[in-house]
């Protein structure tokens, strides 16, 4: 990871993380995407998104904004 990123974002679901990055990226704020396959089973893991540290309040306002329930498991 770059130097001086932070995490602001965490799912065990890469689709709600991918639907925040694509959030930011509407609003302009940098971000990437790095994923932690589980070892047993590659598919599955968490995937964190990192912003720039200066870009992070404003990040963290963003995701409060965002509705899940198009992507929430029943």
């Amino acid at each position: 990871m770059k130097e001086d990123w932070v995490k602001v974002f965490e799912s065990r679901e890469i689709l709600k993380t991918k639907l925040v990055e694509d959030a930011l990226k509407q609003q302009g704020v940098e971000s990437h995407i790095l994923e932690k396959p589980d070892s047993a089973i590659p598919s599955l893991g968490a995937a964190t998104l990192y912003t720039p540290q200066n870009k992070a309040q404003k990040a963290l306002e963003i995701i409060k904004t965002i509705d899940f329930s198009a992507v929430e498991e029943d």
